[in-house]
């Protein structure tokens, strides 16, 4: 097995991990909220419930992404649109962010919202580049 594959089977693996805790959280955050003494409790359920359904969004995307790279199949349509999405997805996560720090200031939400937006373009980029390579590619299949 080459080690690009044992490498997209650990990131996969790692991935289904990240959404079972996610939906873990989901299902304890009301039975936490107790300990949560906070003056904003309301726009906090908001922020994590937006911030773990675009962080399970963005996993399965992400995971849909690996297994076609893992099947051979960078260089296709498909993946330019998965590429889209997962921007989309980190774009409304920076949202949900600047939403939380309008409430709760502080300089990690800060980085966390230049990360962000780092994540933003380079999908968008990483789109633009796949989708001409895929037609590159058919270009060349239609060509042989």
């Amino acid at each position: 097995m080459k080690h690009g594959q044992t490498a997209a089977k650990i990131l996969n693996g790692a991935i289904i991990v990240c959404m079972v805790a996610i939906i873990a959280l989901f299902a304890t955050t009301p039975f936490l909220s107790k300990y949560m003494a906070d003056v904003y409790v309301v726009q906090s359920f908001i922020f994590f419930y937006t911030a773990g359904a675009l962080a399970l969004w963005f996993l399965y995307e992400l995971r849909k992404l690996i297994l076609s790279v893992r099947a051979g199949n960078p260089f296709i349509r498909r993946n330019v649109v998965i590429l889209k999405r997962l921007s989309l997805s980190l774009g409304l996560l920076l949202a949900d962010f600047i939403f939380i720090t309008c409430f709760k200031p502080s300089v990690s939400k800060l980085l966390c919202i230049a990360l962000l937006l780092l994540g933003v373009l380079c999908a968008q980029v990483l789109a633009h580049l796949i989708q001409r390579a895929a037609e590159y590619r058919e270009e060349l299949d239609l060509t042989v």
